[in-house]
């Protein structure tokens, strides 16, 4: 399947669902921490695959890619996290709710 570029098929700014700071010393080499911003991006399902190849996603320490349901994020214990922490429990909000009126303010 060739890849997307979402790029050239997002026509619209996506809405600003989330936003996340961590200030942590050490939880970034070289920060005081961390900001994270989430946006909404609707578009036709296609195969996760990116430009890097497999040897260079694992460099990144990235083993695989793959399209996750809300209650899977939500009820995952493997040993991997997810960022932010607790996934499920804004993703479900998104998806029940709708898009929120500005950015949800996340923790870890």
């Amino acid at each position: 399947m060739p890849s997307v570029n979402l790029r050239h098929s997002v026509r619209t700014d996506p809405p600003h669902v989330w936003h996340q700071e961590v200030v942590a010393p050490g939880r970034a080499a070289g920060y005081d921490g961390v900001v994270n911003d989430y946006f909404l991006v609707r578009t036709a399902r296609f195969e996760p695959r990116g430009p890097l190849s497999d040897d260079e996603l694992t460099a990144e320490n990235i083993r695989g890619l793959k399209w996750w349901h809300p209650r899977e994020v939500a009820s995952h214990d493997g040993p991997h996290l997810f960022s932010p922490r607790g996934l499920g429990a804004p993703a479900t909000a998104l998806i029940t709710c709708g898009v929120p009126a500005g950015p949800v303010l996340l923790g870890l």
